[in-house]
């Protein structure tokens, strides 16, 4: 089994049980927060979010945006996203499987594409970034929140899936600016709190990093 697959399998056994998180929670607030503050949200832009798992961001960001495809690869976890807009009646959430990594993209070009905790999980994430960045409308905007590179303490140690320990963030805005993005920035979105491997408290920031196309 290839790390792509047991990530996928895991994450299809951990969704019933993945809203349940404080943690996880909390940067899904932190991250819809940061998103909102940094760009010229409205009801008008179509959007889609890559790796929304249940959707805990996407959700929270709704009543801004006009239209969200919900884009995942794990079908349980779309699966818990879908019951939950229902109950909720918002009926502007599309849930969609996707893997932009084997997966033809989209026809559809949106104002804005954002991911949350997702790019630890791509291999390779050039590649990726060209795929999204591909996807924006002339004037689109990119919203990309993940960690700061670290010593793997974050998910407790090695994990099939998890393909990079965070990133530099002046890594990942000279790729955005060498595929043609304009106004990109980085800030901090939110800090975890939680024990390192040795135990002892441990500081985990997790950057938003916006850029919009202009061509």
């Amino acid at each position: 089994m290839t790390d792509a697959s047991a990530n996928l399998d895991r994450f299809n056994a951990m969704a019933a049980e993945w809203d349940d998180s404080p943690l996880r929670a909390g940067i899904a607030r932190a991250v819809a927060a940061a998103i909102a503050d940094s760009l010229p949200l409205h009801g008008g832009m179509r959007a889609l979010e890559y790796g929304c798992g249940t959707g805990l961001v996407s959700v929270l960001l709704a009543d801004r945006l006009g239209h969200i495809v919900a884009a995942d690869v794990a079908p349980a976890m779309l699966d818990v996203l879908d019951a939950k807009r229902r109950r909720a009646g918002l009926a502007n959430i599309e849930p969609r499987c996707l893997d932009l990594t084997v997966d033809a993209p989209p026809t559809e070009r949106f104002d804005l594409v954002f991911s949350s905790m997702t790019l630890h999980h791509i291999d390779d994430v050039p590649a990726l970034l060209g795929t999204l960045t591909g996807l924006l409308a002339p004037g689109g905007w990119l919203a990309l929140a993940d960690l700061d590179r670290e010593d793997g303490g974050f998910h407790g140690g090695p994990m099939p899936g998890v393909f990079h320990l965070g990133f530099e963030r002046a890594w990942l805005t000279d790729r955005l600016r060498g595929l043609g993005l304009g106004d990109v920035t980085a800030r901090t979105a939110h800090v975890v709190h939680k024990p390192g491997p040795d135990g002892a408290p441990r500081d985990y920031p997790i950057f938003l990093i916006t850029a919009r196309w202009a061509a």
